[in-house]
């Protein structure tokens, strides 16, 4: 693939499946054949548990490629999914958030450092916290491509549109590349009049193009996690898995934005 492309997964809000969408449109997109870098931003360090790795075997974590203790090769780390590499988080992370959250220039270490090793890759994942702190603005100034999952319900209206102004904010001072591709509902209840409801006004404010496919209500994605597994090694048959691969194919189709 002739342009890297840099992938920011994002919303203020917990428990719209952030993370489940960021780890599995990562190994979607490496079952595809690409190589992909998946970049945990989020204390709580699900994605990197999600993929089965435990924070008492790492030798370091995003925080210090941040701040250019380590270099991000001595920190990656190789999954069971085949061109899957993450870069993992800790708890430590929150500790740097609070040191450096009023360091202007701590917004663009992350891009500083990770660079070279996102150049390496076909596609680097951002998962980010549900803040709109240091960590998110860091991963917004080093990606290029935001796509924000969230509820498919009306009340979520408002988180999406307060991510999106983050966005544009992080475009006008600090990255002109960056841009919103992507809405993609989750917990979709097919069939549900209000679901369908919701759809349409996503469609009618944003443009059909930017409102991805919805993600179906669907007890695999909530099991695979605690297995250390992403849906297409837990239940590959699942709406969860048809729903994500469908998703990662709509992303790759896209192509990389249109430079100005």
């Amino acid at each position: 693939m002739s342009v890297p492309r840099r992938l920011v997964f994002t919303n203020r809000k917990g428990g719209v499946g952030k993370t489940t969408t960021s780890v599995n449109i990562a190994a979607a997109l490496a079952h595809m054949g690409f190589s992909v870098l998946l970049v945990d931003t989020d204390p709580q360090a699900h994605a990197t548990m999600s993929l089965g790795i435990s924070q008492s075997d790492l030798s370091g974590d995003v925080s210090d490629v941040a701040q250019g203790r380590m270099h991000a090769a001595d920190v990656l780390r190789r999954t069971y999914v085949p061109r899957l590499k993450v870069l993992p988080s800790s708890r430590r992370l929150s500790d740097f958030e609070r040191r450096y959250a009023n360091s202007l220039e701590a917004r663009f270490w992350l891009r500083k450092q990770l660079e070279a090793e996102m150049d390496r890759h076909d596609y680097t994942v951002f998962d980010t916290p549900p803040t709109t702190q240091l960590l998110t603005l860091g991963a917004l100034v080093a990606g290029a491509e935001a796509y924000v999952p969230m509820q498919a319900h009306f009340l979520a209206m408002e988180g999406m549109i307060e991510i999106i102004e983050l966005v544009e904010q992080t475009r006008r001072h600090y990255n002109p590349i960056l841009s919103v591709r992507g809405i993609i509902p989750t917990f979709y209840d097919q069939g549900a009049a209000f679901s369908e409801q919701m759809m349409s006004e996503l469609r009618d404010r944003l443009g059909a193009d930017v409102v991805l496919p919805p993600i179906r209500q669907n007890r695999a994605l909530a099991e695979a996690p605690g297995s250390g597994h992403t849906i297409f090694q837990h239940n590959l048959r699942s709406d969860g898995a048809l729903d994500y691969y469908r998703v990662a194919v709509r992303i790759r189709d896209m192509g990389p934005p249109a430079a100005e």
